[in-house]
């Protein structure tokens, strides 16, 4: 690294504000006996009883962090509708900074990371995960990539924030240009978009290589027909997996897909819901109504979760960002099999796609309500609740659009949001009373 390039980062770091904790974790993430320690302290977790897939999932991410932050692979960054099966096809780990921001959130250490991007004049008002992947990346508390690769589709902010990361650490940026209508002309130019990305990565990278392309598809195919599975137990009255957990998992969802560790975590998951279901111990023990989650949650707080599941005995079914909405990715022909799942996603293209998605989650999990969490910042799915709640009216289904923060805890409004979550579920229960009379 240049003389030039140390003077920008630590001009950066003094900009920022770094303060003493983050400079020790900055250190101990890069240290070898660390990450030995974490793999211990997960030995004993599973001794000591943790669930398997919880400890399937801890070992995932402690697998890929071990291999990015000491850059035993190619850490390549990636947004969240990039399919990941190509990084791993190609021999690299990928990392999402705006999934790592619910991590961080979760441990009580965004407020730094924001702290930091907005020191750097990055306005407030943009997605809080998106801030919070900048700042973490300009404090050095995420890995160095490699490369960074992302996709148009469905969020503006990703492609920018990480464009962004990209300069910042002087590395090969890559943009899937998604086409938005679908047909076969523009399915056959976004597959050869991948197929270049993927070649270029070769050459720019060292230790790239699409020698692991067919491995990584057979793990993908294996977790997605395990995944199925799941959804389908999770059709049970009562619902087998707490639903506030599943939106925590969401990260694996985005994140693994490729990975050798997913169809473990799926199959084990399996496991759990089918002994819950046939022991008849329910997480919510009495679920009085069930409801569909829309987008993501404030990863900072589990009170709006313990208030519904505990409190008011409601389960949250499913979740729009569990829908498996993509099919069984072919190796022999890997980048139009790419290219198919990325254009399959149902937020991208006509609103028809995400409504229709919408309803068939509505029915198939016995949905009472539906709740969108608005997170702050997010355009995209914001921009369609009007539309969204005339289409759920129409089928008779209430909806909550719920203003809120996932990663920001700033603007959070949690005790107005308690009170709104209230207020829908006396709703619905008034709606049940009325059908049973």
């Amino acid at each position: 690294m240049t003389q030039g390039r140390n003077n920008t980062i630590r001009l950066h770091r003094e900009i920022a504000g770094e303060t003493r904790r983050i400079k020790v974790i900055r250190a101990l993430s890069r240290k070898n006996w660390v990450h030995s320690i974490a793999s211990l302290v997960i030995d004993y977790m599973q001794r000591r009883g943790g669930k398997p897939y919880q400890i399937d999932a801890i070992k995932c991410f402690a697998h890929d962090f071990r291999s990015s932050y000491l850059e035993e692979k190619p850490c390549i960054f990636t947004s969240a509708f990039v399919p990941n099966e190509l990084i791993y096809g190609l021999g690299g780990v990928p990392f999402l900074p705006e999934a790592a921001s619910g991590f961080a959130a979760s441990f009580g250490l965004a407020g730094e990371s924001l702290a930091a991007c907005e020191s750097l004049w990055y306005s407030p008002d943009l997605c809080s995960f998106h801030r919070a992947g900048v700042g973490a990346s300009v404090l050095e508390l995420t890995p160095t990539p490699a490369a960074v690769v992302v996709s148009s589709h469905l969020c503006d902010g990703g492609k920018r924030s990480l464009f962004q990361i990209s300069q910042y650490h002087n590395c090969p940026f890559y943009i899937l240009d998604v086409p938005y209508v679908h047909s076969a002309q523009t399915l056959d130019r976004l597959a050869r978009q991948i197929e270049k990305v993927a070649a270029s990565l070769e050459r720019e990278v060292p230790g790239l290589s699409g020698d692991h392309m067919a491995e990584a598809f057979a793990n993908s195919n294996a977790a997605r027909d395990y995944y199925l599975n799941l959804c389908n137990l999770r059709t049970n009255i009562p619902s087998p997996w707490r639903g506030s957990e599943a939106l925590n998992y969401v990260v694996l969802f985005l994140w693994s897909w490729g990975s050798p560790w997913l169809t473990k975590f799926y199959r084990d998951l399996v496991d759990h819901a089918e002994n819950i279901i046939d022991t008849g111990h329910y997480p919510v023990e009495n679920e009085q109504l069930r409801l569909g989650w829309l987008n993501l949650r404030p990863y900072y707080s589990p009170r709006l979760f313990s208030y519904l599941e505990e409190k008011c005995q409601v389960s949250i079914a499913f979740e729009e960002f569990s829908h498996m909405y993509w099919d069984r990715l072919d190796a022999s022909v890997p980048y139009m099999s790419l290219a198919k799942k990325i254009m399959a996603n149902p937020g991208w293209g006509p609103l028809e796609r995400r409504l229709e998605v919408i309803g068939r989650i509505v029915q198939d999990f016995s949905i009472d309500g539906v709740v969108q969490f608005a997170q702050w910042g997010c355009r995209q799915y914001n921009g369609a609740a009007s539309i969204l709640s005339d289409y759920l009216k129409k089928k008779g289904v209430p909806f909550l659009n719920l203003d809120g923060d996932g990663v920001d805890e700033r603007n959070s409004g949690e005790a107005q949001s308690l009170t709104r979550l209230g207020a829908f579920v006396e709703l619905l229960e008034s709606r049940k009373l009325r059908k049973v009379r």
